[in-house]
């Protein structure tokens, strides 16, 4: 709705303005990662072109203002802006200047702002315009959703940025294994998170995120998919954030959360089928308690700017483990830090500087049958900075340039590793040592990234360029526990039986391994981007984009292990003003989106590792007790068996990688295809309207060949290549060096009967239909529906693969033996054939205001497996075939195998959620005082999200716990809060 206002309560010209977050007449869109843009039309008396007005936008907050003149085709623009309101002001010579007021900027939108200019006496003519974000952008063929947290205030929606994700159409959880979301079916380790333009996705997985409290950020972004060649690096969706600033006021203020664990629902337990309960969330307890504290404001009026924020918390659970003996009490009282500077340098420059920290540590003690047993110690997080400046130099070009760097520490202790020996007795298949834990894990990741981007509007076209490079690094240090940082195995055996070389002469024998992991592995990323946005007339705006991308992994010498190139990505896309009224958009893009493995392959087959084993007769076990008072017990070592065996060194790189990683190795992309259609209803509803298509291709995987070569003979062993691909190795086959080439296709090892069998490449695909109904803030309520009908299939998850809970991308189960794709083919993990979601808020009086959060989720496949296969002798692994006869010979040639098809066995549970919430406003000192009811899982649905997908252990023993659930949906919580500011 518009209202206008004339000075001097005379109207003598008439004058529109259409404000919103898109465009009606030629003008650019294009996304951004931390800011928005604001660009419109001058005309004369609602209909002319006027060509040399000056057009000047002043922030409300911070007085920042910068002047264009309108060029051809009346046209200006202003890029780059800070979120947050603006005014707009237009001035002609012999014309009446015009003030447009409450001009909103937000992430990654284009607000069109149009305006008539007339003749007349009036010194200035006001137009205060309430602008609705269901406008529709005209321009932009991205697909996505923005939210600021002024709309979020009221919503019962977590305090996170996944939980924000989740309110996007499409976006699903991932399974239980890693959490996450899942984006268009991709993996949760395939997305990309940025917080004020530097991605703080973790390096090494790719599944966590730096993160920072709700009170820390001004405004969400998710691009859900077209999103535009100044991203990459992703396969899934991108979450962009932008933290809150200080303006001219001085500001300050807390909010408190409480989660009492007296308000809590009970959760689910589970009993297998020989009634042994194995899940005990009912005893599970869980009590959190955080405040965030800021103040904001100016340093120097008009031109230095400060926002800061200090989050002290408490959270505490209790949990046990499946048998019931073992329970855990954890805490972490970490804080929160951040803040943000906002120097002005001059009108056309300025400078931003954002640094925060989330690291925290958990301690957890352990008791086992009520006695204490350890305390481990678990440290995440890590401190980030970011330093961006913007500058405009003139009326079309624009400049940024960002550096940023970002760490999340990954270390785990325990008291026990420290003075007690791992000792695993395998003749009673036992822990008979005082610690479970075999190393002491420490990692840290870390991201270097500079951007440049550059803007230059001529004529119709933007054109968008810039580059961006990232150094991503693991830092690995990895210790075996114990005193002598040595672990133990006790084996059984036959005196006189060989081990090792050697002759046994008692009855068992001790291996002594000790296996550190020490190094740093770096991955070079670069990119290169060029992009013409193409006003190609009133109704139609073209988007045109290519994108260069290298990655090069390095092993822990530096050397480069994993090196790809000459990655071009090319996008397309257009948005259609149908009728040209501004009220309906047909658009669609078609894209190709690479992935570069993250750095946790590197890190574990990069080198860097000293793995030494010796073996000994037993010669008997002593005891001692320990400072803590536990009873360590320690293998008497006897006569040594044979040599030592020591593979590898800490720090150590790898030597003549062409022998074993795919010397044409294809990088992993991802090609989508979207078609939709948006349309306004009426001032306060909109519809939506997308199809989606997705096809992922060209896993990089760690593989186990086996292969007969017509010129090199037998050629067998572990490379790193694209699974059913050629694969391409240099190897010394008598006469020198010589490339030695593999259709893995054809030949990547040998069936039952001894013939070469080769496997498929991996792949996933993605179809969707999407389905929006939106009402924007109108007589006190709003609402927001959506409804997505997908199947994401394939033999392929992605980054992670959930069935088997392997999170190590390029290191999972997929190349390990030709069988694992041959059988693997179907619904994937993140299948989720139906997504409803509906929120809205409803303001009852100016005090309280109640709003809700619903979804139904369809459930995932439970996809069985059982041992062996019918294409290879491999027992090794869980494969989808189940043995029906002679499981008992020994060869998998002799046996009989029936596929188990995924879902075979149905789907987990529908996952319902109701989440209400009661907000209520008071004054109190001047201020507004506002005290909040949460309450999440209203109704304590406790659907099942997962379960036991073992149909056997060997070829013929049941597993009792087969379809037992292993994972609930979080029961109710209830969430308390205060908030007040001055």
């Amino acid at each position: 709705m518009i209202r206008r206002n004339f000075k001097r309560q005379l109207l003598t010209a008439t004058i529109g303005a259409v404000i919103g977050s898109a465009s009606t007449l030629g003008n650019f869109a294009y996304a951004q990662n931390n800011d928005g843009a604001v660009s419109g039309l001058v005309r004369e008396g609602g209909s002319g072109i006027l060509v040399g007005a000056q057009i000047t936008i002043i922030n409300k907050e911070t007085g920042a203002s910068r002047t264009v003149t309108a060029g051809t085709g009346g046209r200006y623009r202003f890029s780059r802006l800070p979120i947050g309101n603006y005014q707009i002001r237009a001035r002609k010579e012999g014309f009446d200047s015009v003030l447009v007021e409450n001009v909103r900027v937000t992430i990654g939108a284009v607000t069109n702002v149009d305006v008539d200019l007339s003749t007349g006496s009036l010194e200035e003519v006001v137009v205060v315009a309430d602008r609705g974000s269901h406008r529709i952008d005209l321009t932009s063929s991205e697909s996505g959703m923005t939210i600021n947290s002024a709309e979020l205030e009221f919503l019962p929606v977590g305090r996170s940025l996944e939980s924000v994700a989740l309110l996007a159409p499409g976006a699903v959880g991932g399974s239980s294994a890693f959490g996450g979301v899942s984006f268009g079916g991709a993996s949760v380790g395939e997305n990309a998170v940025f917080i004020n333009g530097l991605n703080v996705s973790d390096v090494e997985t790719g599944i966590d995120a730096a993160s920072a409290p709700y009170a820390f950020y001004e405004e969400f972004q998710v691009k859900t998919g077209g999103y535009s060649v100044e991203y990459g690096r992703t396969t899934g969706g991108v979450v962009n954030a932008v933290v809150k600033r200080g303006t001219n006021e001085f500001q300050f203020g807390a909010e408190s959360y409480y989660s009492p664990d007296s308000l809590r629902g009970t959760g689910e337990d589970s009993y297998n089928r020989n009634g042994q309960r194995i899940f005990h969330s009912s005893d599970d307890e869980s009590d959190s308690w955080s405040t965030s504290l800021y103040v904001s404001g100016p340093i120097i009026q008009d031109k230095l700017f400060f926002f800061a924020l200090y989050e002290p918390r408490n959270n505490e659970q209790v949990s046990y483990n499946s048998s019931g003996d073992t329970r855990s009490e954890s805490k972490d009282d970490s804080g929160f830090w951040g803040g943000r500077l906002d120097w002005l340098i001059a009108e056309n420059h300025s400078l931003e500087l954002v640094a925060f920290s989330d690291k925290g540590e958990e301690e957890t003690d352990r008791f086992v049958d009520d006695v204490f047993n350890d305390t481990a110690v678990e440290e995440t997080g890590g401190e980030n900075a970011i330093a961006t400046y913007t500058g405009y130099f003139g009326n079309n070009l624009m400049a940024r340039a960002l550096y940023g760097h970002s760490e999340t520490r990954y270390v785990t202790d325990n008291t026990t590793g420290l003075e007690c020996n791992r000792v695993y007795d395998n003749r009673a298949d036992e822990e008979i040592g005082c610690t479970t834990d075999s190393r002491f894990d420490g990692r840290l990741n870390s991201r270097d990234a500079l951007r440049l981007d550059f803007e230059y509007a001529v004529g119709d076209h933007l054109i968008r360029f810039g580059l961006d490079n990232e150094t991503r690094t693991t830092e690995m240090s990895r210790l075996t526990t114990g005193p002598d940082e040595v672990y133990y195995s006790i084996y059984g055996i036959n005196p006189g039986d060989e081990v090792n070389g050697a002759v046994v002469q008692g009855d068992a024998y001790v291996v002594a391994r000790t296996r550190n992991s020490i190094g740093t592995f770096d991955q070079d990323t670069s990119a290169y981007y060029l992009e013409d946005i193409w006003s190609l007339n009133s109704e139609m705006t073209l988007t045109l984009g290519l994108r260069f991308d290298e990655f090069d992994t390095k092993d822990a010498a530096g050397n480069s292990f994993l090196k790809i190139d000459d990655m071009i990505s090319p996008r397309a896309g257009f948005a259609w003003d149908i009728n040209g009224d501004g009220q309906s958009k047909l658009f669609a893009n078609a894209g190709r989106y690479y992935f570069p493995i993250a750095n946790g392959l590197a890190a574990r087959e990069g080198g860097g590792t000293l793995d030494v084993r010796n073996y000994y007769e037993l010669a008997g076990l002593e005891t001692n007790t320990t400072g803590a008072g536990l009873t360590n017990v320690t293998p008497i070592l006897g006569d040594k068996l044979g040599p030592t065996e020591q593979f590898g060194a800490a720090g150590d790189g790898l030597e003549n990688t062409e022998e074993f990683v795919d010397n044409d190795l294809e990088a992993s992309y991802q090609d989508e295809f979207i078609l939709g259609y948006e349309r306004l209803l009426n001032d306060e509803w909109k519809i939506g309207v997308r199809g989606i298509y997705r096809k992922f291709h060209n896993a990089i995987e760690d593989m186990k060949i086996n292969v007969d070569t017509a010129s090199c003979g037998n050629i067998s062993g572990w490379v790193f290549a694209n699974p059913g691909r050629e694969l391409t190795l240099t190897r010394d086959c008598g006469n020198g060096p010589e490339r030695v080439t593999i259709d893995l296709g054809e030949a990547q090892d040998f069936d039952v009967n001894g013939n070469p069998i080769g496997g498929p490449e991996a792949e996933r695909e993605y179809k969707a239909l999407e389905l929006v109904l939106k009402r924007e803030w109108f007589d006190n309520w709003s609402m927001d529906v959506s409804y997505t009908l997908s199947r994401s299939e394939g033999n392929y998850e992605g980054g992670v693969n959930s069935d088997t809970e392997n999170n190590i991308p390029g290191w999972t189960e997929a190349g390990d033996n030709v069988a694992y794709l041959l059988g693997n083919d179907g619904r994937t993990p993140n299948d989720r054939t139906h997504a409803f979601k509906l929120r809205g808020a409803y303001q009852v009086n100016e005090s309280l205001t109640l709003a809700a959060n619903f979804s139904l989720i369809s459930g995932r496949p439970i996809n069985a497996r059982a041992q062996g296969n019918p294409f290879t002798e491999n027992t090794s692994y869980d494969y989808n075939y189940i043995c029906v006869a002679n499981c008992n010979a020994d060869s998998n040639g002799d046996r009989v195998f029936e596929r188990l098809d995924k879902g075979e066995y149905g789907d987990t549970d529908w996952v319902t959620a109701l989440n209400m919430s009661a907000f209520y406003r008071t004054p109190l000192y001047e201020s507004d005082l506002v005290l909040g009811l949460e309450v999440f899982n209203l109704l304590n649905s406790q659907s099942v999200t997962g379960v036991d997908e073992i149909v056997r252990y060997g070829m013929a023993t049941p597993n009792d716990d087969f379809l037992t659930p292993t994972d609930y949906q979080e029961p109710r919580r209830v969430q308390l809060s205060a908030r007040i500011d001055f």
